[in-house]
């Protein structure tokens, strides 16, 4: 877009799009995560941002605790500073998880989804974002003090008052997400998901979101830059691991002419039921390289080999090697 124009006209590349669960509302195939969002580095963020929707995102996540509250108001900040439709974008937060500090009752980290904190932290965000309203709303994590029916009406009634349109949940386990849906309808799950952290596949997760027709938005697609081709900030075994992986995804990139981050967001998409990987970068490069990988395909061989290599052990699956446990 040249100097001149005016940011109310802002262009829009057209991106690949899913439906976001059953609400018929469409979503761009990547989302930009929000999480670095701060008033510190205020500038870069609204760029951010505009980048992303000249790129064609509109779908942004972002949460109540992230950068104490700062992301949710840069981000809201820059859509208006861009000249984004409110209407245009769709945006994602999260509540739930209560720091010190953030309520005065709590003294230690805590989880609350009860009616009461969920409808005020929503509250709150909404005047952070400077939005009347939440296109998804997620519990960040569970909070084992709340009965899911009373989570459920929460957010039925959040829905009714035109706070909220949709609720998803994040870090959720498939009977967690089998409670709530009683209750409530979800969209989404949100939860850490690569070629280097297989638990969705392994554990079920993927398979509930696709009998409940939910994406599964991914955090830390590229395993916290590892398999963009970083090096691992791990000092264990598994640090080789990493690096075993990221070996073997480097040579399909090179066979494929993609970068290593596209092999890796490509999988991941490569799955049914619109899979979502939530990329955050201020780094335009790495965004446009992300925005390049939507509608990439592997090969179905490879795609496999991919996953043989990232568990490191042959299909089918038998033992599964890894012990998963909800905390990590």
């Amino acid at each position: 877009m040249g100097e001149g124009n005016p940011i109310n006209t802002i262009e829009k590349a057209h991106l690949k799009t899913v439906e976001l669960g059953t609400t018929g509302q469409q979503v761009s195939a990547i989302s930009l995560g929000c999480m670095s969002l701060t008033h510190a580095n205020e500038a870069d963020g609204i760029a951010t941002v505009r980048r992303a929707h000249e790129s064609g995102i509109t779908f942004y996540d972002t949460a109540d605790v992230y950068t104490g509250g700062e992301s949710e108001e840069v981000l809201g900040k820059a859509l208006k500073e861009a000249g984004i439709s409110r209407e245009d974008v769709i945006i994602a937060s999260k509540c739930g998880i209560v720091f010190p500090g953030m309520v005065p009752a709590y003294e230690h980290k805590a989880y609350d989804l009860s009616a009461t904190y969920l409808k005020s932290s929503v509250e709150v965000s909404l005047k952070r974002l400077d939005v009347d309203y939440i296109d998804l709303i997620q519990p960040h994590r569970i909070d084992y003090l709340a009965h899911p029916e009373e989570i459920g009406q929460a957010f039925e009634e959040l829905k009714s008052e035109g706070k909220v349109r949709h609720v998803g949940v994040s870090n959720y386990t498939a009977d967690e997400i089998r409670a709530l849906s009683e209750y409530v309808r979800l969209e989404s799950l949100q939860t850490q998901f690569s070629l280097l952290h297989l638990e969705p596949i392994e554990t079920g997760l993927t398979a509930v979101c696709l009998e409940k027709k939910m994406n599964v938005l991914c955090w830390s697609p590229n395993h916290k830059g590892v398999l963009a081709g970083k090096s691992s900030a791990r000092d264990d075994w598994q640090e080789q691991r990493e690096a075993g992986v990221a070996t073997q995804v480097k040579a399909f990139a090179d066979q494929y002419g993609w970068t290593m981050s596209q092999v890796a967001l490509a999988w991941l998409m490569q799955l049914p039921g619109g899979v979502i990987p939530l990329v955050g970068t201020a780094n335009p490069d790495h965004l446009a390289e992300a925005v390049d990988a939507v509608g990439k395909t592997l090969d179905r061989d490879d795609w496999y080999e991919l996953m043989v290599i990232a568990r490191g052990r042959p299909m089918p699956w038998g033992q599964r090697p890894y012990v998963y446990t909800k905390e990590r």
